[in-house]
């Protein structure tokens, strides 16, 4: 549903049971493995039916505006995705469904996490597959190595994992494609076309100077609600969402030297700016090279500007639909329903001092007129 703004709706809290129920499994992951297993071999007819076909992927700097991609894509009726209920136990998708769909609870909107208009339920989507790729993949949020995983990379393990967990989501919700949002993508990109040649990619890109003050908005209230409940710093470390707070990290693309200076920008209230817009930089720059260099994925690929998605919406969400190869007419009712509340935020002010914004617009400028930008 489109983002609303009503102060009657409740704020998101961890229920006690999904927070340890979760942790359960993320210490035992094993286990998960084996009750996955079990999962699909009790699916094994259906999902030998299922085809992984034209997969989608959106990403981007945190707070580029992905969650507003994968929450429309998700009420399209030929598209399968993570749910918040998932986060329970992502191992099982399909009989956590089954199981949720008992109970009433998360049934009702809340605001989610992030304090940002946007409105929540069990169904809603939700970047969850991250549990997968920290659990596979040791140290892949390890500021110290490069956590590129290019066309080089084979991890027969985890491939047949994920294409497996992938059929069992079309199997549940009926579908025919998947698409997930999940921001470390970035950095997967090439390893994730040489497993699905045929893959989608959405590429969301945001003016530096909106992205960084969302960006420190965000880190400083994931800090006081840490101090409220110690549980997120601890949440945040199990589902792989490490952009804020205590427990960020940064995505390291293979360079080290750089990683070093964001975080040490960060580390002081008065150059914290610069830290947030130096990473903004490195992240876009490496997407920018990337696509220039592989001409395969970037004919798979679509760059879609948040201030275009916003101030051009229409003609934005045609490219969309057209690039993805999703049916147009299928797509109209959702398209209609979200147009009118696509806008740029005014629920934070982007104000920055003279030497922030001198700051800013010195470390992004170069990268930043590559996408049009300044």
């Amino acid at each position: 549903m489109p983002e609303h703004n009503s102060h009657s709706v409740q704020d998101f809290s961890y229920p006690s049971g999904m927070y340890f129920i979760a942790r359960f499994f993320y210490n035992h992951p094993r286990l998960a493995l084996k009750i996955n297993n079990w999962e699909s071999w009790c699916l094994r007819n259906k999902i030998a039916e299922k085809s992984l076909d034209r997969p989608i992927y959106i990403s981007g700097l945190v707070r580029a505006g992905t969650t507003i991609l994968i929450e429309m894509l998700s009420n399209h009726p030929a598209i399968a995705n993570h749910r918040y209920l998932h986060m329970v136990n992502p191992y099982l998708p399909h009989w956590i469904q089954k199981v949720a769909n008992m109970t009433f609870l998360f049934k009702n909107p809340v605001h989610r996490l992030h304090k940002d208009r946007i409105l929540v339920t069990r169904e809603s989507p939700e970047a969850v597959e991250e549990v997968f790729w920290q659990f596979f993949f040791d140290g892949v949020h390890d500021n110290g190595k490069s956590n590129i995983l290019d066309s080089d990379i084979h991890h027969i393990a985890f491939e047949d994992f994920y294409k497996g967990h992938i059929k069992k989501l079309l199997v549940n919700q009926r579908a025919s494609r998947y698409a997930t949002k999940n921001n470390y993508n970035i950095s997967r990109l090439e390893y994730l076309l040489s497993l699905f040649p045929d893959a989608k990619f959405l590429l969301i890109v945001r003016n530096p100077l909106s992205h960084v003050a969302s960006l420190m908005k965000q880190d400083r209230l994931f800090y006081e609600m840490e101090r409220e409940d110690q549980r997120l710093l601890h949440w945040t470390k199990l589902i792989g969402h490490r952009e804020f707070g205590s427990a960020k990290t940064v995505i390291n693309l293979d360079d080290p030297q750089t990683v070093k200076e964001i975080r040490s920008l960060w580390a002081k209230e008065e150059t914290a700016a610069k830290g947030w817009a130096l990473y903004w930089a490195k992240v876009y720059d490496y997407l920018f090279r990337l696509l220039q260099q592989n001409k395969r994925l970037a004919e798979s690929s679509l760059i879609i500007r948040y201030e275009d998605l916003c101030e051009n919406s229409s003609e934005t969400l045609d490219q969309m639909v057209a690039h993805l190869e999703i049916s147009a007419d299928k797509f109209r009712p959702i398209k209609d329903a979200y147009i009118d509340s696509l806008e740029q935020p005014s629920y934070y002010d982007p104000s920055f001092s003279d030497q922030d914004l001198r700051a800013i617009k010195e470390v992004t400028l170069e990268v930043a007129r590559k996408y049009g930008y300044f």
